[in-house]
């Protein structure tokens, strides 16, 4: 192999982990096809990259309101044609482009070749009045061409309204407040330990290919927030795991149980349609999958403090 192609292979190896100095787990290193030791190094880099953010994700995860917040990480406008009309500044950041650089060209010249199929299903379902809202994961490409790895919600408008035809796709990342990062700072020094134990109790200890599984499930129930969900023993042998990993697994990633992630998905999508639609809210219930409107304006009110009506008559 010639030395030039070598040397930006180190290139990118470097800014990997300049990237992991600076405290960003996000990115990754994208893989060749080759089978040397710069590749094994590749490899090596990527795993410590994961494992890291995946520690830091499983003990944030367990105390959830206390330790880490959700931030916006990627957030991208595109008009009917998918090229981008809008960018927030922290994809910027992220991503290492300027917004001229960006507005007006094609959404795909962000992603790894590598999800291009599954970007050209989504593109192909929306041109063909199939597709309305759906979570998956994108590869990204920084400028430096490191691979920004992102769980993707994609919602494209139909209804007349500011945002008829657009598409938007965002990325969250979970971010330490500076309390939970302070503490866990303070608690090492005392113990002489690096990894910090929230509590004495045992905790179920989720290894990475647990974490995508349960991921997995989160994102499933997501996509189908209108369907009855199975029971915990068909679902964890569905995406397989086990009924107890799932259960356990679950609570620890997300801080609720599977039952309750799911209303409360259900009633996060309903406000967003309650407050940017136009659609009734016995339509509204139906979609989210609940029972009747009388239900979902009931739970509505339990979550919010409000029911749906007093939303829908303040939105002006």
């Amino acid at each position: 192999m010639c030395t030039k192609e070598n040397e930006k292979r180190l290139e990118k190896i470097y800014l990997q982990l300049l990237e992991l100095s600076k405290g960003n787990f996000s990115t990754l290193i994208e893989r060749t096809g080759y089978k040397d030791d710069l590749e094994a190094l590749t490899a090596l880099v990527n795993m410590v990259t994961e494992e890291i953010k995946d520690s830091f994700l499983h003990q944030g995860y367990v105390n959830f309101h206390d330790s880490y917040i959700l931030n916006t990480q990627l957030l991208l406008v595109l008009d009917e044609d998918f090229r981008i009309l809008e960018v927030n500044k922290l994809s910027l950041s992220y991503l290492g482009f300027k917004n001229k650089n960006l507005v007006g060209e094609p959404f795909e010249i962000l992603i790894a070749a590598r999800s291009k199929a599954k970007w050209k299903i989504i593109t192909s379902a929306i041109n063909n009045s199939l597709f309305t809202e759906k979570s998956l994961q994108l590869i990204f490409l920084t400028h430096n061409n490191l691979e920004l790895p992102a769980f993707c919600r994609i919602i494209h408008f139909t209804n007349d309204n500011l945002f008829k035809g657009k598409t938007i796709i965002s990325s969250f990342d979970m971010v330490q407040t500076r309390k939970c990062i302070e503490k866990r700072t303070q608690n090492r020094i005392r113990s002489r330990s690096y990894f910090y134990k929230t509590n004495k109790k045992k905790q179920t200890v989720l290894q990475q290919n647990d974490i995508e599984k349960i991921r997995a499930v989160g994102e499933h129930i997501k996509s189908h927030l209108d369907e009855d969900l199975p029971s915990l023993k068909a679902m964890a042998l569905q995406f397989g795991t086990n009924e107890y990993k799932l259960k356990k697994g679950f609570k620890e990633l997300y801080g609720l149980t599977v039952f309750q992630f799911l209303k409360e998905e259900r009633l996060r999508k309903a406000y967003v349609l309650v407050e940017h639609s136009s659609e009734s809210f016995k339509e509204i219930a139906k979609i989210v999958g609940f029972k009747n409107s009388t239900h979902f304006s009931r739970e509505f009110n339990i979550r919010y403090g409000y029911r749906p009506s007093t939303l829908r008559n303040t939105k002006d």
